[in-house]
């Protein structure tokens, strides 16, 4: 019992050393605040980019944001380097699809080459779309959130930056998958990508505006963004009545496509309902707040979303040799 007491008392040291210098929920400028139920862990204004970056090595609520996707945007620009870099198209299609491997498996080669005849630059582009939206958006999130601490004017322009980029992660990921959805349909697939950046521009030309970007607006910012995302059910649909469910679901893997739009319709809805600190306010000041969470599933939906997209392209590249058509046409 002794020993217990000497831990828990050590750990309430940390926490307690942790918070020094933070300032609680009724401390912060009128601006700042907008999770009132996050009551404390609150870095005060440091009006310097170099103090912000020297407080991401501290421990505040802010910390998880700004590490996990400051952690997936270095994946994904270092994914980028080594498909650009180090990155041989020998073995990237031989196992074709991989099935619940696929978060784990290699990254394919989606660049013209002798050993993949059927590869062109439309798989380059849709994987440069997907692999480049991703860091914009966590990279800008990770921005955002650090630099938060620094004076209102900074906070507002990196926060309409961190809404522009969720827009731009949403609208990248179409991409490859409108592609593979409609690889034997050129004329659907750039149909519908013009139309996603239609309705993404629409979306970042709302969400920009000042009055979008307040607390009070949060609800209907979300379901913006959710709106966005479930505008895949009219591509992936058209997909599925065209070519049935089996045909669409090897083209696209509906599997992984549908895994990563729940876990960020659950993210989002979580940040809206303010879920779990909305039950237990303060008890979540430092980790496992509703926003952490958020963070966490957009890394993960992500993640579910390059796997439909890799075995897309092992589907059509390495089971299919890229030959058309692949399938019977119902309607």
């Amino acid at each position: 019992m002794k020993f217990a007491g000497e831990v828990g008392f050590v750990c309430s040291s940390v926490f307690v050393d942790a918070m020094k210098g933070l300032l609680r929920y009724d401390q912060l400028e009128a601006w700042q605040r907008d999770n009132p139920l996050i009551t404390s862990g609150y870095r005060p204004l440091f009006r310097s980019y170099l103090g912000c970056v020297r407080s991401i090595a501290g421990w505040h609520n802010e910390s998880v944001n700004i590490w996990t996707h400051l952690f997936g945007a270095t994946i994904t620009v270092l994914t980028v380097f080594y498909l650009l870099l180090d990155l041989s198209p020998a073995g990237s299609l031989t196992h074709g699809r991989q099935g619940w491997r696929a978060p784990i498996a290699g990254i394919p080669y989606p660049f013209p080459n002798d050993a993949q005849p059927s590869v062109t630059w439309a798989d380059t582009v849709g994987f440069a779309f997907f692999l480049l939206s991703a860091s914009v958006c966590l990279g800008f999130s990770a921005f955002f959130h650090t630099f938060l601490a620094h004076s209102q004017e900074v906070a507002v322009a990196w926060n309409r930056l961190d809404y522009v980029g969720i827009v731009v992660l949403i609208s990248g990921t179409f991409v490859p998958l409108v592609h593979y959805g409609f690889f034997c349909d050129p004329h659907l697939r750039n149909t519908y990508v013009a139309l996603i950046y239609t309705f993404a521009a629409a979306t970042m030309a709302v969400i920009v505006s000042p009055k979008a970007r307040t607390p009070e607006f949060r609800r209907i910012r979300t379901w913006l963004f959710i709106a966005l995302g479930l505008s895949a059910v009219f591509p992936v649909g058209h997909a599925v009545l065209r070519y049935g469910l089996e045909g669409a679901s090897a083209a696209i893997s509906l599997t992984w496509l549908t895994l990563g739009g729940a876990l960020y319709i659950v993210g989002a809805l979580l940040y809206a309902e303010r879920v779990p600190e909305r039950f237990s306010p303060g008890s979540f000041d430092l980790l496992l707040s509703s926003h952490q969470i958020f963070h966490v599933l957009i890394l993960l939906a992500a993640w579910a979303h390059w796997s439909a997209i890799t075995e897309g392209f092992r589907y059509w590249h390495g089971e299919r040799g890229g030959t058309c058509p692949a399938f019977v046409v119902t309607t």
